[in-house]
């Protein structure tokens, strides 16, 4: 069963990717939980409400999102994702590429993006 957790958390994670770089609302929508906790590379935090509508607004366009590598850890209740990805988004300041190493969460049952924090990576 741990399994199918896992997968489907994988699955929703391309999603959640192909979404933001298609600045796809409605798939965003679907794919991020209604309790979220966002924490951006720079510090900042978002709710689910935040996260989208700077994307609404035209505050933040997610050009693309290149998967570079991941890992899961399957956890009693949840599934964990370290990763690293290389970002393109275009923000009010101008243009930001980062490679960024995340940690992602995602509840079983419903896995839907609960948490996610990235920093910058190194080198």
């Amino acid at each position: 069963m741990a399994q199918d957790f896992a997968a489907q958390a994988l699955a929703m994670e391309d999603r959640r990717f192909r979404a933001m770089a298609a600045s796809d609302i409605a798939e965003l929508d679907a794919v991020l939980a209604d309790d979220l906790h966002y924490t951006h590379a720079n510090g900042m935090v978002e709710d689910k409400a935040e996260f989208l509508r700077k994307i609404i607004s035209g505050e933040r366009d997610y050009r693309a999102v290149g998967l570079i590598s991941r890992t899961i850890s399957s956890q009693p209740g949840f599934t964990a994702i370290f990763g690293q990805i290389d970002v393109e988004v275009m923000r009010t300041a101008g243009l930001l590429l980062n490679r960024l190493d995340y940690t992602a969460i995602y509840r079983d049952g419903n896995p839907r993006l609960f948490a996610w924090s990235a920093v910058k990576a190194l080198g």
